[in-house]
């Protein structure tokens, strides 16, 4: 039987094929259009072009395969594919002797082998993800443990867009049970710790998750040379609960590795350069054009629907946890809560002129100021009033590592549901939780994909936005 290692590597490469021929389409197309000689030197330039282009994907490699990429992983990839081919392309004609092409051409064919890769690549994701969830390419697991670590992996596990067939799980005596979160059902119970080595030798397994170790090292010993001898892939999930949302980073440390509680891509200076000058960048251009003219079409609606300043100015915590003043366009009548109490659905204090300024967000429009002045970011967890920060601080322990990066206008929490009101502490632990989430998993494209689900959000409506 093929292993499921196997077939995604396969799959790697089928991916990688139909990359390089639309990348061959690309290329040929863009030349003929373009109205470039297509004789002579032409047949050295497409050698060139592909070679260049193959070296570039087996520098990035192709990632949409993989069972937990998100969008945004995709798209930076295929950035960086279409980068290191240009210059990688530009560079080898020079070195061949062969005429190099000017910075307009380069410009022009990596955008578009940028455009239609990205498009091709999302694509073949949706096409994979509807695949696995019909049972095809799935990895057979199973779970030693039944603690809060291990129900998050079988959590993951039971998605069907992610591919895995969660066989069961094997508990030490007196051990809790798990279910289908997204079910409720009761998950397959495959025996006591004891029976884990029969079972392994009579069914096919992929991957073992342990969480759980074996009390005596002679049974470690025996269950790892089982799982090598069926060529089973094993994974250890963390036991302790503090920092399970951590995206851990294993680093060198003398002549032993250690595992940090959580990685930070905005530690990196070139990353803060980036999302800094992007900020600044779009926060200005859309200060400088579409916002004079929202501007006076919120004052002049304003002034008549309701009375009372045009901007709401409320300080709340920012990066590192200190205090700025965020602006809003105000939506509610001036109120003695507004600091204290959070809008809820229904509100009285919020007008209808308000109400559609929430749903469509644009009275948050005005935080593109704090955004040029540094104090925000285009994209982040978003900002709470000080009081909220004071007492949800005390109650959850991970909250404050969200004022690790600056807040931001929109979030990954607010593209995935967790936007609104907060009406349970449980409610806050799943905003944190998405927070964090962005917070290790910050890039470009992450951004990217952000904004694009915001303004999807404020063209079709949020149910939460009021």
């Amino acid at each position: 039987m093929i292993s499921a290692f196997d077939k995604t590597f396969k799959l790697g490469i089928l991916l990688s094929v139909i990359d390089w021929l639309t990348f061959n389409v690309v290329f040929l197309l863009f030349t003929l259009f373009s109205g470039a000689d297509t004789s002579g030197e032409f047949v050295a330039d497409l050698l060139m072009a592909n070679v260049s282009y193959v070296v570039a994907l087996q520098i990035v490699t192709i990632s949409l395969h993989h069972r937990q990429a998100q969008p945004a992983k995709v798209l930076s990839n295929t950035s960086r594919t279409s980068a290191i081919f240009i210059v990688l392309y530009a560079a080898v004609l020079g070195i061949m002797g062969f005429s190099v092409p000017g910075l307009a051409y380069c410009i022009e064919i990596s955008l578009l082998v940028f455009l239609v890769t990205s498009i091709e690549r999302l694509l073949l994701r949706t096409y994979i993800k509807h695949k696995r969830s019909v049972g095809r390419n799935r990895v057979d697991t199973i779970i030693l443990g039944t603690g809060q670590m291990e129900q998050k992996i079988a959590d993951v596990m039971t998605n069907v867009w992610n591919g895995y067939n969660l066989l069961g799980y094997f508990i030490k005596t007196d051990s809790d049970s798990m279910t289908n979160s997204s079910t409720g059902e009761e998950l397959a119970y495959l025996g006591e710790e004891s029976e884990l080595l029969p079972f392994i030798e009579n069914n096919h397994v992929d991957e073992l998750y342990i969480g759980v170790m074996p009390d005596k090292l002679k049974e470690y010993k025996a269950l790892m040379r089982l799982c090598e001898k069926h060529m089973i892939r094993t994974y250890y999930v963390p036991t302790i609960s503090y920092g399970e949302f951590r995206s851990a980073k294993v680093m060198e440390f003398g002549d032993i590795y250690v595992m940090s509680q959580y990685n930070e891509p905005l530690k990196d200076m070139r990353n803060r350069i980036q999302k800094r000058v992007f900020d600044f960048v779009v926060s200005l251009l859309f200060i400088c054009t579409l916002f004079p003219i929202i501007l006076i079409i919120v004052a002049i609606v304003s002034k008549i629907t309701m009375p009372g300043p045009l901007f709401f100015k409320q300080k709340r915590t920012g990066y590192d946890g200190k205090d700025f003043v965020c602006y809003k366009f105000r939506s509610m009548k001036v109120n003695k809560d507004s600091d204290k109490v959070q809008a809820v659905k229904d509100d009285p204090r919020v007008t209808k002129w308000g109400l559609l300024m929430r749903h469509t967000n644009i009275d948050e429009l005005p935080q593109f100021i704090n955004v040029l002045k540094g104090n925000m970011s285009i994209v982040g967890p978003r900002p709470h009033m000080l009081a909220h920060t004071d007492y949800y601080s005390q109650l959850i322990s991970d909250y404050m590592i969200r004022h690790y990066v600056k807040p931001g206008i929109t979030g990954w929490a607010q593209t995935h549901g967790e936007r609104g009101e907060t009406k349970t502490v449980d409610d806050m632990k799943r905003r944190v939780e998405k927070d964090i989430w962005y917070i290790e998993h910050w890039s470009f494209w992450l951004d990217i994909q952000i904004i694009l689900k915001t303004v999807s959000d404020a063209i079709h409506g949020d149910e939460k936005a009021y």
